[in-house]
């Protein structure tokens, strides 16, 4: 797959993306138009003129954060920065880069002017430049490998300010990850190009740079002015604008001679290539960018007017000593090899004849010239084009637009009334149907009582049916659903709990095979059932016996744990009134028999709470402190089993309000629990880590039994338990279940039996005081 791919069941059949390809690099196959990688140029226009946002650009924001985390990375900074995030002052963003975690920022100016200077080695010291076309844009550069080769000697053979730029780097600091953030697509296929020297690791587009940023929390806005790692750049920053290249070397377009010609934009990029491919362009040297410059890359956000970014770039200029180091000494640069090489990357199609062609044509009942329209809704400029690509693979006949016209208006009347005739069945209907096809994308919904959630029942249409179901139940249900579609049968899965804004909802989902004509199974009707009426009375009656029972039990346990803890705790004081002054270990060793009798009597408490819910003493906890305390309290059980426990917790977790005893009686029943799960050297992993700036999260994996699937709906109810008569009350899991629902948190299970179980506590940060993510 390439750097720009489309969306699975996004697309729409708007062939915006066909029509605006400068090279045709769109496959329509199935009624989804898929990009063609060894044809694409990266350009961007196809992500610029999708209204759907079917198509997506390959993200390296991932692999950005890996190398932030393990190695010393270096941020290089296209001056078109300064357009994009304006009116941010651009000492800011350097400032924001640092704090996500580059040691260093670096302008690509200053590659720019690396490569200036062998143009000028190259190209302009010479008294004839015999039509050489410059490759400073990875695009341009693309577009002559893939559709004409014949123009690949009149490349400069130079690499681009990117390419300069991570090559001096790499020769300053090897050991250092490079990262290029600009507004181009493209350069993230110059960066793995091999014929491109290896200097940059990982492109950043801007946008992707925001989402780092707010995954940090980090407002640019808001930050100190920061400076550059690099030596002052000067002209190397115009390179961003139309006629950059030039300008930088101090030279101007030469409009009579036309020995230094300037050119820039897509039609005006392919209308020179086509013309000079064909002999047709005089001699000259060519400064050529396929976007109408930089500061009008297809990924920048900002919807500034071209002159007003063009004035931006003039600013940041004539502050050339703007945000520099002029401590650092730019009169010792490394030797570096600045020369690259090219590829002929062109790929040939086999061409239909006329007889072929007419036979395609026919098959759209275009038997006459004059039926050729030409009309273009299809993205070909023609008819016979559109029939070549047919031919070619590269489109499907059923693109034209007339040819379906004609074929509605034929049928309107028979599809009218079908239309009416099945909507007034459907409509009949109560409960809600979901059609889906066979990759599980929505194609069609009926929901009269929104019990998915949403009033506007289109906003579901390609969407995966998946994503309306809990995570935990979402392979479970995608085998049912595989079975249905594979086998041809019948299934129905009950109980199905949908959290939503009013309250979890349960639902029976049944599923039956989606079937044409012809007997193949297109996809699944899903009918999904409201039971929530029936399963909440179910509930409340269930609840109104078990609490009963647990007041009762309750009652009974606090009067006979309550005495024997107030002597336990009168003699530990006692003891400690008559031990010796200098033995502080065996005081130590009292007071935690103090902190337990507490820790027990507020599980007593805890537990009359399910009767009786009584509010708790809130403060700010640090979730990876009483993690560890809760640890040191059972560790001396796990080494008795020969288990382990293995600790990884995020750091700068924000302090959440909360009671501290009951959250710590949560870790110590998960942990007790896990203990008991697990068999001879069993492992248990604890990780704690800030999830989207929305929750913290504390996963507790371990290595035991697992919990048997018809066990998982019911673990958290009172009194359920599968240990032996006397080895356990099922009061564990609940009471914790309804501590962390206290605090509108939640506890998710995911076990596979005989493999383990991981229990994930979910904390929202809506309750903390320092909101600053790690």
């Amino acid at each position: 797959m390439g750097v720009v791919s489309t969306t699975a069941g996004k697309c729409k059949k708007c062939y915006s993306c066909v029509r605006n390809c400068p090279v045709k690099a769109i496959k329509v196959e199935n009624e989804q138009a898929q990009v063609l990688a060894p044809l694409c140029i990266s350009c961007g226009h196809c992500l610029k003129v999708c209204s759907q946002r079917a198509k997506q650009v390959e993200s390296e924001a991932t692999v950005v954060e890996e190398f932030l985390a393990h190695y010393p990375t270096v941020a290089c900074l296209a001056p078109s920065f300064a357009v994009e995030f304006y009116p941010i002052p651009p000492g800011s963003i350097i400032t924001a880069l640092k704090l996500l975690g580059f040691q260093e920022v670096y302008e690509v100016a200053y590659g720019a002017e690396l490569v200036t200077q062998k143009y000028r080695e190259l190209v302009f010291s010479r008294q004839e430049t015999q039509g050489l076309i410059s490759t400073t844009c990875p695009a341009v550069v693309s577009l002559v490998e893939k559709c004409y080769p014949e123009l690949l000697p009149k490349l400069v053979p130079v690499v681009s300010p990117m390419i300069a730029t991570g090559q001096y780097l790499k020769r300053l600091r090897p050991e250092a990850k490079v990262v290029f953030i600009g507004p181009c697509i493209a350069k993230k296929e110059e960066a793995r190009d091999a014929n491109v020297p290896r200097s940059i690791d990982a492109v950043l587009t801007f946008d992707e740079l925001e989402t780092l940023w707010q995954i940090r929390g980090l407002e640019p806005v808001d930050l100190p002015v920061g400076r550059f790692s690099n030596p002052p750049t000067s002209a190397g920053r115009l390179y961003p604008v139309p006629g950059g290249l030039l300008a930088s070397a101090g030279l101007s377009p030469d409009f009579v001679n036309q020995d230094l010609i300037a050119i820039h934009g897509k039609e005006n990029c392919l209308e020179f290539l086509k013309a000079a491919a064909s002999g047709k362009a005089f001699s000259g040297f060519v400064d050529i960018l396929f976007c109408e410059g930089c500061i009008n890359g297809p990924m920048l956000q900002n919807d500034l007017p071209k002159y007003t970014r063009q004035k931006i770039i003039a600013w940041y200029l004539k502050n050339k000593g703007l945000l520099t180091d002029s401590r650092c000494d730019s009169n010792h640069l490394p030797k570096l090899n600045l020369n690259r090489k090219f590829e002929n990357k062109s790929i040939t199609f086999p061409q239909p004849n006329d007889e072929e062609i007419k036979a395609i044509l026919e098959g759209l009942g275009k038997t006459k010239p004059e039926d050729e329209l030409n009309c273009g809704a299809c993205g070909y400029t023609t008819c016979r084009e559109k029939a070549i690509a047919v031919y070619q693979g590269l489109a499907e006949n059923v693109m034209c637009l007339p040819y379906l016209i004609g074929e509605l208006q034929k049928n309107n009347q028979e599809l009218t009334y079908l239309k009416e005739y099945n909507n007034n069945i459907v409509k009949s209907i109560a409960e809600t149907i979901l059609v889906v096809n066979r990759q599980g994308i929505i194609t069609t919904c009926h929901d009269p009582n929104s019990l998915l959630g949403a009033k506007d029942i289109h906003s579901y249409l390609g969407q995966n049916y998946l994503e309306l179901l809990p995570p935990a139940l979402q392979k479970e249900i995608a085998g049912h659903l595989q079975t249905v579609i594979e086998q041809g049968v019948n299934v129905v899965v009950q109980d199905i709990c949908l959290p939503g804004e009013q309250g979890n909802k349960f639902i029976n989902l049944k599923g039956y095979p989606f079937k044409d004509n012809t007997g193949r199974c297109l996809g699944a009707v899903l009918i999904w059932e409201d039971i929530t009426l029936e399963r909440r009375l179910e509930a409340q009656l269930l609840a109104s016996e078990k609490l009963a029972s647990v007041g009762r039990l309750a009652a009974g346990i606090a009067h006979e744990i309550n005495n024997p803890l107030s002597l336990i705790s009168g003699y530990t004081e006692l003891l400690k009134n008559i031990l010796p002054a200098g033995d502080q270990g065996a005081r130590q060793k009292l007071d935690i028999i103090s902190e337990e009798v507490e820790r027990i009597a507020a599980i007593v408490r805890n537990l009359l709470t399910l009767a009786r819910p009584a509010p708790g003493e809130i403060t700010l906890c640090n979730i990876n402190e009483l993690l560890r305390h809760a640890v040191e309290l059972v560790q001396h059980q796990y080494d008795l089993h020969g288990h382990v426990i293995t600790l990884n917790l995020a750091d700068g977790l924000p302090d959440l309000e909360l009671n501290k005893q009951e959250i710590e009686q949560v870790f110590l029943n998960l942990l007790l629990n896990a203990c008991e799960a697990m068999r001879e050297s069993g492992r248990l992993s604890i990780d704690s880590m800030f999830e989207a700036g929305k929750s913290v999260v504390i996963n507790f994996r371990d290595t035991g039994r697992g919990i048997p699937a018809e066990h998982l709906s019911k673990i958290f109810e009172p009194f359920f338990t599968t240990k032996e008569i006397g080895k356990g009350t099922g009061l564990g899991l609940a009471i914790s279940y309804s501590i962390i629902q206290k605090y509108g948190g939640d506890i998710l299970v995911d076990s596979v039996e005989g493999k383990g179980s991981t229990f994930s506590v979910r904390l929202p940060v809506k309750r903390c005081k320092n909101e600053q993510a790690g």
